[in-house]
């Protein structure tokens, strides 16, 4: 094979591990990235499901609102 053609191919292969490499890298930061926020999330609903279950009246409240939403959407 003629020495340009191979130097050629290993320029091309090069480019295509690092697009490759970039992408997967990009694809795992984002993917930490939401991973903290849902960890965030579910720390947050579990405080608010804590304060409306030591508060019965609060719950009582709650539930009411949510139905009524839920029969107008």
């Amino acid at each position: 094979m003629n020495e340009n053609i191979l130097l050629a191919m290993i320029a091309e292969l090069n480019k295509q591990l690092g697009d490759k490499t970039l992408g997967e890298t990009e694809f795992k930061a984002r993917c930490t990235y939401l991973q903290e926020k849902l960890d965030q999330l579910t720390q947050e609903l579990e405080i608010y499901r804590s304060v409306l279950e030591s508060d019965k009246d609060l719950m009582d409240l709650f539930n009411e609102i949510k139905n009524k939403n839920e029969v107008t959407n």
